[in-house]
């Protein structure tokens, strides 16, 4: 999710939709703030803050006694209007999104139902025989259920925004369900098969469940949306931060990617802060709030009067101070999002590379060659997951792999756990070997399978590191080797 502000403005405009959809017309009353809070999974201040916002901008009125009341009436050419308005500016970008889940959600949703506890099917079951939600906040709900067992709030982060991005408006239309194909009943087939233990059927159910969703959506778009594509649509957008400060985390990147190519050595001084902000347009606070950034994990140290000294890139570990909150939370998002790289990397792969030709196919092969010859093994998940991310056929692929490559940035931190360069490279050579060869053959599935192979020793191999150094929820990634 985002920060507060902006989180209060998604949840508003969630609301607002629906009012303008016609789900809450003039006199209505919307659901109080306490329910809202539930069904959006959002705390009680951001849906409050959400209410105020709609209630400064005229959509409703808010009193103590009466709750939030719909103040605009809108006629039934308005809401069309709206209706076409708001679809034809995601048109793309939501058809894209629901091409893109399948390779995004598919294999976590199995394994997060694969380690579902008894009492999450039983609430999964109890909210199918309710049924007493709007269609909208039960699924929200439902996906929650999914994925709990993986012990990811970060997933839980872009699961929420393809929500409301999504399936929230989709689904405010409640003649919307006349896309679907209704000759199945989805929950009860899924739960029957967890309880039978069936996971090769489970990922079918799985898979047509999300292909249904966009066959669903691309009929709606050609039977219901009549208006021309807008000239600039609006797209599918993400943070894997909660905090938006994405600025100092791009420059501390840039900073980082700098002292590792040798540009800042070890002992050298950066330039100074006004110095820094002045080459990089940035603000002095900007530039302070990077170096604090690159001082927790352990690249730098600034003393006063003799300005920030480079330190050896192997004392990264030894110069990190593990007990700051900042630092522990930022490594739990870099090893959330190894876990949702492990999850998806094979079918990412395969629906990126299977549009690869036999030379494009060798070419990434041989970069995969040169790479291994720089003798940096610790550096091969970040080149081949942005390789794909380079090459993935779609936006919301790679809007979603960028920005999860954005928390390898923390790794760094643990650099010094290993004993010596050789030993790391000793570590990785072999998935080296097992890539290349698999590319060398030009088999495909082998080197998406691989790839998985590779990530979850990755993610096994960081887990276990953040928990030697006690950092608090480490234990709650859960690892599969089934993933």
């Amino acid at each position: 999710m985002k920060n507060s502000t902006e989180l209060r403005g998604v949840v508003a405009s969630v609301l607002l939709t629906q009012i303008q959809f016609g789900v809450y017309h003039n006199g209505e009353k919307l659901p109080n703030i306490e329910e809202t809070s539930a069904q959006l999974c959002v705390s009680i201040d951001t849906a409050r803050a959400a209410y105020l916002r709609l209630k400064e901008e005229g959509y409703i009125t808010l009193s103590k006694n009466v709750g939030a009341t719909v103040k605009v009436d809108y006629s039934p050419q308005e809401t069309e209007e709206f209706i076409q308005t708001f679809f034809s500016l995601r048109r793309n970008a939501m058809i894209d999104l629901s091409k893109s889940m399948g390779a995004l959600f598919g294999n976590a949703q199995l394994c997060g139902l694969k380690h579902a506890s008894g009492d999450t099917l039983r609430e999964m079951e109890q909210l199918y025989r309710e049924n007493n939600k709007p269609v909208p906040y039960s699924m929200l709900e439902h996906l929650n259920q999914k994925y709990s067992s993986l012990g990811n709030s970060l997933l839980m982060r872009l699961v929420w925004q393809t929500f409301t991005f999504l399936h929230a408006p989709y689904f405010s239309i409640t003649e919307n369900l006349q896309y679907f194909d209704k000759s199945s009943d989805y929950l009860p087939k899924v739960l029957s098969l967890c309880c039978n233990q069936d996971w090769t059927a489970l990922r079918g159910e799985l898979d047509q469940s999300i292909e249904r969703l966009s066959l669903a959506l691309t009929r709606f778009y050609a039977a219901r949306i009549t208006g021309p594509t807008a000239e600039k649509e609006i797209t599918f957008s993400w943070s894997s931060y909660k905090k938006s400060r994405q600025l100092c985390y791009s420059l501390a990147m840039e900073l980082l990617i700098s002292i590792s190519r040798g540009l800042y050595p070890a002992g050298s001084l950066l330039p100074s802060q006004k110095e820094l902000a002045a080459e990089k347009g940035v603000s002095v606070s900007t530039v302070r709030r990077a170096l604090g950034l690159l001082d927790s994990v352990g690249a730098i140290k600034s003393a006063k009067y003799m300005g920030t000294t480079v330190l050896p890139l192997d004392k990264a570990t030894e110069n990190s101070d593990f007990t700051k909150p900042v630092l522990q939370r930022r490594l739990m998002d870099m090893a959330e999002s190894l876990q949702i790289f492990a999850l998806s990397c094979k079918d990412v792969a395969c629906l990126t590379f299977s549009s690869f030709d036999s030379g494009s196919l060798q070419e990434l092969c041989g970069k995969l060659k040169i790479h291994k010859q720089w003798k940096r093994g610790e550096t091969l998940s970040y080149f081949i997951l942005n390789l794909i991310t380079e090459h993935a056929p779609y936006q919301a692929i790679r809007t979603v792999y960028s920005e999860l490559l954005r928390q390898f940035f923390w790794a760094y931190a643990l650099l010094g756990v290993n004993e010596s360069q050789e030993s790391v490279n000793a570590m990785y050579d072999p998935y080296f070997d097992m890539l290349i060869d698999s590319l060398e053959k030009q088999d495909l599935p082998r080197f998406s399978a691989s790839l998985e192979v590779f990530l979850l020793f990755e993610l096994r191999k960081t887990v276990g590191s953040l928990i030697r150094l006690g950092i608090p929820g480490a234990e709650s990634i859960l690892i599969s080797d089934n993933a």
